[in-house]
């Protein structure tokens, strides 16, 4: 068997593994709404160099409030996949499951690009969550866009769909009807899999489907703004011209910004964040921020603060910065891998107050240690110690380790209302003593593994604790 094969057989095992031991087989399915904006046209750079962590259903090309027409004429989106099928044969060397550029060209759709269904206007006060619906799409004209929704959510396909509107929202709406219309025996199942989630409410379709369609779930992003959108990461100059406008490659070279500009990211963020599983539920948090339910609404989430988005950044950019890497590295060994973590026993854990808890991972890392770059680096002061480069192989590992591994607490995330105090025994293990508590609370505990490589790559795991009362 060819090096190559041997190489691309262990990872898909290990990429197996860690989805099979972190509960996590089955991938998002992703529906993907752009109004074709300059930040979109970023955001869609990243979200096709993250195809292999979602089921990208569809993308549908649709208009908002502030881009009215639509830029579905401008082929933007088929200029990008274009360069995605030239760097296509190297990403698959650094993972398999990178669908190819063909089968995400059959996964493009025309929505609602009429100009006359925007009925509201760049008044954000106008779209909040509980305003007074302006529309009625009954008698608006299908599209391949909402049809594929519709055709999506009614499959005997138990998984949630995860709808994102990057501009406005018309074309689910009037998926929404239709379904509600012409399907009402099926209509309540199919609605309950949907979770839409709005960038900005930016067309009267979010009013629309919480008052009419409450079965689905809304998550409404207003700070995206101030963490993702124009100027929040313009200290990032420097990256997109070392990694974005210098020899990554063409799709990178696509990218219409000077700095990191993606509005529109959060919306596709939600459902990875490297193991986080916050597209769990809205209130688990994760890269694409933390939601709290809204009250006197029924399935209508809004995020809590920037802060909920800003602490994952630099991780979810260093994940970016290695894709864009992968784009122009034909060699498994030149380009850097997440770590990847197995939890034994599972994600879900329940125990009583007082135990004793122990928490145990099993961490791999796929990528040698760079034996030679370190050497490099450190020869002179090693050989003053009596080292040459054949004794200094053998204390490498030991003085370098591949990865840091640590266990925090997500006490947002909780419901236990108290810190706890996590031991840190080994290397992924560690343990803490539940609390006292006089009902069942929940404790989030997050293990982050960041590797020691370039760009250094991060994974969690999140074991969710339920603590009960001694006497129940």
């Amino acid at each position: 068997m060819k090096k190559k094969t041997i190489i691309l057989v262990t990872l898909a095992l290990m990429l197996l593994g860690v989805n099979t031991n972190a509960q996590m087989s089955e991938k998002p399915r992703v529906i993907a709404m752009t109004d074709g904006e300059i930040d979109d046209q970023c955001s869609m750079i990243r979200f096709l160099l993250h195809a292999n962590d979602m089921e990208v259903v569809a993308i549908i090309q649709t208009n908002s409030i502030f881009q009215r027409g639509g830029w579905s004429n401008a082929g933007w989106i088929e200029k990008q996949l274009d360069a995605y099928e030239q760097v296509y044969p190297n990403l698959i060397v650094h993972d398999p499951a990178y669908p190819t550029a063909n089968e995400l060209r059959s996964k493009l759709f025309l929505g609602d690009q009429d100009s006359t269904h925007i009925v509201v206007d760049t008044d954000v006060i106008r779209r909040v969550p509980g305003t007074e619906s302006m529309i009625d799409p009954t008698h608006w004209a299908d599209t391949p866009g909402s049809d594929k929704i519709v055709e999506t959510l009614l499959e005997n396909d138990p998984r949630k769909v995860y709808i994102q509107a990057w501009g406005g929202g018309n074309t689910a709406a009037k998926a929404f009807q239709k379904l509600k219309t012409q399907y009402p025996s099926e209509y309540e199942r199919a609605v309950k899999k949907a979770v839409m989630y709005n960038i900005w409410y930016q067309d009267g379709a979010g009013n629309y489907i919480e008052t009419y369609h409450p079965d689905v779930t809304l998550l409404v992003s207003y700070y995206f703004s101030g963490t993702w959108d124009y100027g929040s990461q313009r200290y990032t100059d420097g990256f997109a011209k070392n990694y974005l406008h210098n020899g990554h490659g063409p799709l990178a070279a696509l990218y219409p910004q000077d700095y990191i500009s993606e509005g529109d990211s959060p919306a596709f963020l939600y459902t990875l964040g490297s193991g986080l599983r916050g597209y769990g539920d809205p209130t688990y948090g994760g890269w694409g921020g933390q939601f709290y339910k809204i009250e006197g609404l029924k399935n209508v989430y809004r995020d809590v603060d920037r802060g909920s988005y800003l602490r994952w950044v630099e991780v979810a950019n260093r994940d970016f910065e290695s894709r864009l890497r992968w784009c122009v590295a034909g060699k498994y060994e030149d380009a850097n891998h997440k770590p990847v973590i197995a939890i034994p026993g599972g994600l879900e854990k329940t125990v009583k107050s007082g135990e004793t808890v122990t928490l145990n991972a099993d961490i791999t890392e796929p990528d040698s240690l760079d034996i030679d770059g370190i050497w490099a680096k450190y020869s002179a002061l090693y050989e003053q110690l009596g080292f040459n480069k054949e004794s200094f192989v053998e204390i490498a590992p030991q003085r370098y380790p591949k990865y840091n591994a640590y266990w925090w607490q997500y006490k947002e995330a909780g419901t236990y209302n108290g810190y706890i105090d996590i031991v840190a025994v080994d290397s992924g293990k560690s343990t803490f003593v539940a609390p006292k508590v006089d009902k069942p609370e929940t404790l989030h505990l997050i293990l982050e593994v960041t590797d020691t490589g370039i760009p250094a790559l991060t994974t969690f795991a999140r074991v969710i604790v339920t603590i009960f009362p001694t006497d129940k």
